[in-house]
């Protein structure tokens, strides 16, 4: 999980992709501002903050103007490339890395070294930890946009009923405190308040667990790392977990965080889009690092990165546009709006908490971003059908079923390696 998004890509080899077509500035009047097309999925406050963002780029200068198109995740990935090709895409996208990998060998994405090369543009203020995912044959290709680390987040009337006061620190600890609010239910069946809601059907979870516990699943220099016996400790640790009934199985992400909103999970382990539904809820919110796994700290990130597109890069004035408009929104005062108004922990480390005071919650999480990690950085292709087999691993584990960790952990690896040798 910590190499980076993919080295040797073969960035030469792109040129036969031919993505062209006329670029968004083409058709504008040369009298006027340029247009910088953007595109990006987010539709709650996080998309709202981007708007006014933009807004407030558009209104501080007259050489550019940012027009946004909001899609959702899945129609963005099925339009981009022949829309890139047709001339009428994108010339910024927001993208996680594992789609990012894809689209920087077929050429959509083009490098942004000299954004970073530009000391005007305060890049030095990123935090390395994130900027790195982005980084190809030596060059960085993203900017940051969204990164936050999924956290514990807990009721404070049910600590407080509970008598609970303090953080979980480790596993064990996370475990038995779970254990301890777990409200059973009558005759001994399905609990009428579980003690933790995390989500075993999708693998947001499971790549952090076997980090934390000193493992990986996919390193770009090594390949597929599952089957090692780190790996089967960290499993054999969750199915146990699992087996005290103080967590739900057979859930996805909306599950575990509908159990939390409801009342029915005293914590839950989610990013900080968690926040506004909690509210909504009535659910007075608490929130915690992750705890420690039996070798460090690790925690999914959730992570979208701008990317420049080739057709944003095809002409001089829109690739301004695109660099002028990425260094305003990472500028101090609009990191500052980001993180109150959208509940993302900053893209930049010279935002105080005090300049964060009008959202407590994500100055406290702030912190816990060196902790975050991005799933299956530098996988070559088939990301579909691994997270599809790490989903089923994970049900497994959870459920105590399909045999002994070691076979579960060895047949998955196997179909792993599988998978990813088409696209080596």
């Amino acid at each position: 999980m910590k190499s980076k998004i993919l080295a040797g890509v073969g960035i030469a080899a792109v040129a036969a992709i031919a993505l062209t077509g006329c670029s968004s500035s083409d058709s504008a009047d040369s009298a006027g501002p340029t247009t910088v097309t953007v595109w990006h999925g987010f539709t709650e406050a996080d998309g709202d903050v981007v708007k006014t963002i933009a807004d407030e780029f558009n209104a501080s200068q007259s050489d550019y103007k940012v027009e946004i198109e909001v899609n959702p995740w899945n129609v963005i990935s099925d339009k981009l490339l022949p829309a890139l090709k047709a001339g009428n895409g994108p010339d910024l996208v927001t993208q996680e890395v594992v789609a990012a990998t894809g689209y920087i060998r077929q050429g959509a994405f083009v490098s942004l070294q000299d954004f970073y090369d530009n000391p005007d543009n305060q890049t030095d203020t990123y935090d390395q930890h994130v900027v790195d995912y982005t980084q190809v044959d030596g060059e960085y290709y993203g900017v940051p946009m969204g990164y936050a680390p999924y956290s514990i987040w807990y009721n404070k009337q049910m600590w407080a009923d509970a008598g609970v006061t303090e953080c979980p620190t480790t596993w064990d600890d996370m475990l038995a405190l779970a254990e301890k609010l777990t409200v059973k239910g009558s005759g001994g069946g399905t609990p009428d308040v579980y003690g933790l809601s995390i989500s075993d059907k999708q693998i947001a979870m499971l790549p952090a667990f076997l980090e934390a516990g000193g493992g990986d699943v996919y390193d770009a220099d090594k390949g597929v790392v599952l089957d090692t016996p780190e790996n089967v400790k960290t499993l054999e640790w969750l199915r146990s977990a699992y087996a005290k009934g103080a967590m739900p199985t057979n859930i996805g992400l909306a599950d575990a965080v509908a159990l939390f909103t409801g009342k029915k999970a005293a914590m839950t382990w989610i990013g900080p889009w968690i926040v506004s539904g909690a509210e909504a809820a009535g659910v007075e919110l608490g929130v915690c690092n992750a705890p420690a796994g039996s070798e460090r700290v690790a925690t999914p990130a959730a992570a979208n990165y701008w990317w420049l597109t080739s057709q944003g890069a095809d002409d001089e004035k829109t690739k301004a546009g695109s660099e002028a408009f990425l260094a305003y929104f990472n500028s101090h005062d609009s990191q500052v709006t980001w993180a109150v108004d959208a509940n993302y922990p900053p893209n930049r480390n010279d935002v105080t908490a005090e300049e964060m005071a009008g959202n407590p919650v994500i100055a406290t999480l702030t912190p816990f971003v060196k902790d975050a990690y991005i799933r299956l950085p530098g996988l070559p292709g088939g990301a579909t059908d691994v997270e599809a087999e790490l989903d089923t691993l994970s049900v497994n584990i959870s459920q105590n079923t399909g045999g002994d960790v070691s076979s579960l952990v060895k047949d998955t690896s196997d179909k792993l390696e599988g998978i990813i040798s088409e696209f080596e």
